[in-house]
């Protein structure tokens, strides 16, 4: 009798034990989700100071300076994505205003541009259209000034 009460108890506590795991895994699934979103991703700054987005397996780093433009592209785990025979384009939109720029592959991961007429200001709208090198078109939405956590440490 002594040995189907122990039985009883020991199932009784690995069952207490394996409820709270799925308990504490289930509140873990938000932040694990968090973590690779848009909304996550634009509280903070990227390895180049820039900001970040992301699109199906990419993260894409943007940094707007004048005159010029560059976009790192990663993977979820940061790995550097080559760009070489990457198209892509950053279709600028301030106000009533709007310019495209081509972007071309530069360094490992990188995508770069050049037009004197790239100013950026607070509130300026850009979306990167970008097609990976045998994949289909990607797009993001960038706001400069938009980093909501100029606190926050890099990615």
């Amino acid at each position: 009798m002594n040995i189907q009460k122990t039985i009883a108890n020991t199932f009784a506590s690995a069952m207490r034990w394996i409820a709270c795991l799925g308990l504490l895994s289930a509140l873990g699934l938000p932040t694990a989700a968090l973590a690779h979103s848009n909304e996550y991703l634009a509280t903070i700054k990227g390895d180049h100071g820039g900001l970040l987005r992301m699109a199906e397996m990419y993260h894409f780093e943007l940094v707007v300076k004048d005159g010029e433009v560059q976009v790192w592209v990663t993977d979820h785990g940061d790995a550097p994505q080559s760009t070489q025979g990457a198209n892509a384009s950053l279709h600028f939109i301030a106000g009533t205003q709007t310019m495209t720029v081509k972007l071309n592959p530069a360094g490992t991961n990188e995508l770069a541009g050049k037009d004197s007429r790239i100013r950026p200001a607070a509130g300026t709208k850009i979306v990167l259209t970008v097609t990976m090198k045998g994949q289909k078109p990607l797009q993001v939405r960038y706001l400069l000034g938009d980093l909501k956590a100029d606190h926050a440490g890099k990615h």
